[in-house]
C-alpha cells in the first residue's frame, strides 16, 4: 500500500476514480456521508473499490458517534464521547459502543475508523463533546473501554489528535490554531502518553496546530512531534496517519504537494488530502512511489456481512443498549 488517502464523489465510483484507485501511491481510501444512502449501496460501493484498486487497501471513515457518524439510517446511532462519564453504566456503554460501532463497519467491509478522539476537555469547536472527559483519568479509563470493545470488532485504533487539539478554541478546519501553553506534556499529552504505554493504540493522527513554545510547524508536520517526541521519548511503534490535508489549518504548509511531502518527512506513514481532486492528483503526481510496510497492520481481521451480524444475540443486545443509551443522551 502507499501513503496516500483519496476520496470519491457518491455513491459510486466512476471511470477517473477506478484509474486513480490503480495508482500505486494510493494506500486508502476515507468515505464521507455523501457516499452513503443505505447499506446494499455502501457494501457494493466498498466491494468495486477493493476490485478497482486491484490490491490491499485501506477502506476507513470517520464514524465516532455523536455529531461524528457519517453513516445513520439503518446504522445504530452512537451517542458523543461526553456521554458515557454522565451515565451511570458508562464503562459497559463504551466497550458496547465501540464493538457495535466497528461491528457495523465491518459488516460493509470498511477496515476502521479514525477514532477515537483522545483530546482533553469540551471548549474547542472542533471537539466539543467529541472528548470522553476533561481530566486525564477519565479521558484514559473511558477511552480504553472504548477502544477495547472496537479491538473486539476486528479493528484498530487510532487516537486523535496528538498531542492535543483541547486547549485551542479556534477549529482547524477552518484556519491554523496556534497553542501558546508550556505544559502540553503534563496535561494534554499524558492521555496519549499513557494510551501508547497500555499498548492499546494501533495508530496516531497529528494535529493541525502549532505549539510555539515547542516548534513552529503544526504537529502534522513537525519531526519534532512525530519523531523527537512520539517516536522516540514514547515509543510510539504504530502508523502515524496525517489529518486531512486539505484542512485549512495544513495550508501554512504550502500546496497539496508540498504539504504531503512535509507531513510524510516529518514523521507520517500515511497522508490524507480529502475533498479536493484536483489537490489528490497533484499529490499524486509528485510524490515518490512507495510503500508503506506498517499498513497492512490495520487491515480489519474479521469478515461478515450485514445480514449475519443482525442476526446475532451480541448485536441485538448492543442495539438496544446503545440505542437507549442515545435517546437518554438526547433527552
Amino acid at each position: 500500500m502507499g501513503p496516500l488517502w483519496l476520496d470519491v464523489e457518491g455513491y459510486e465510483i466512476d471511470a477517473e476514480e477506478r484509474e486513480l484507485l490503480q495508482h500505486p501511491t494510493v494506500g486508502g481510501l476515507i468515505l464521507f456521508a455523501r457516499n452513503y444512502h443505505d447499506p446494499k449501496q455502501l457494501a457494493a460501493l466498498t466491494a468495486s473499490i477493493r476490485k478497482a484498486a486491484g490490491r490491499p487497501i485501506l477502506i476507513g471513515v470517520d464514524q465516532e458517534g455523536g455529531r461524528v457518524q457519517r453513516f445513520r439510517d439503518e446504522f445504530t446511532l452512537i451517542p458523543p464521547a461526553q456521554a458515557y462519564a454522565e451515565m451511570d453504566n458508562g464503562l459497559e456503554l463504551a466497550k458496547t459502543a465501540g464493538w457495535l460501532l466497528c461491528a457495523e463497519l465491518v459488516a460493509h467491509d470498511i477496515d476502521l475508523t479514525f477514532a477515537p478522539v483522545l483530546d482533553n476537555g469540551f471548549d474547542c469547536k472542533a471537539i466539543g463533546n467529541r472528548a470522553f472527559g476533561d481530566d486525564i483519568n477519565t479521558i484514559v479509563k473511558f477511552s480504553t473501554a472504548f477502544m477495547k470493545g472496537m479491538k473486539s470488532a476486528g479493528t484498530s485504533t487510532t487516537g486523535k489528535h496528538f498531542p492535543g487539539h483541547g486547549g485551542v478554541i479556534a477549529d482547524s478546519h477552518l484556519e491554523t490554531p496556534y497553542d501558546n501553553r508550556n505544559n502540553i506534556f503534563e496535561l494534554d499529552m499524558a492521555i496519549f502518553k499513557a494510551q501508547i504505554e497500555a499498548g492499546i493504540l494501533d495508530a496516531m493522527m497529528p494535529a493541525h496546530v502549532i505549539y510555539p513554545e515547542y516548534d513552529s510547524s503544526p504537529a502534522s508536520g513537525s519531526s519534532y512531534w512525530l519523531k523527537e517526541v512520539l517516536r522516540k521519548q514514547l515509543n510510539f511503534n504504530g502508523l502515524v496517519f496525517s489529518d486531512d490535508l486539505s484542512m485549512e489549518g495544513a495550508t501554512i504548509m504550502g500546496g497539496p504537494a508540498e504539504r504531503s511531502q512535509q507531513a510524510l518527512d516529518a514523521g507520517c506513514d500515511m497522508v490524507l488530502m480529502c475533498n479536493n481532486r484536483k489537490s489528490a492528483v497533484e499529490v499524486l503526481d509528485n510524490l515518490t512511489i512507495q510503500s508503506v510496510a506498517k499498513a497492512d497492520a490495520l487491515l480489519k481481521t474479521q469478515h461478515f456481512d450485514r445480514k449475519t451480524l443482525l442476526g446475532t444475540r451480541e448485536w441485538k443486545e448492543a442495539n438496544e443498549l446503545i440505542t437507549r443509551a442515545y435517546d437518554g443522551w438526547k433527552s
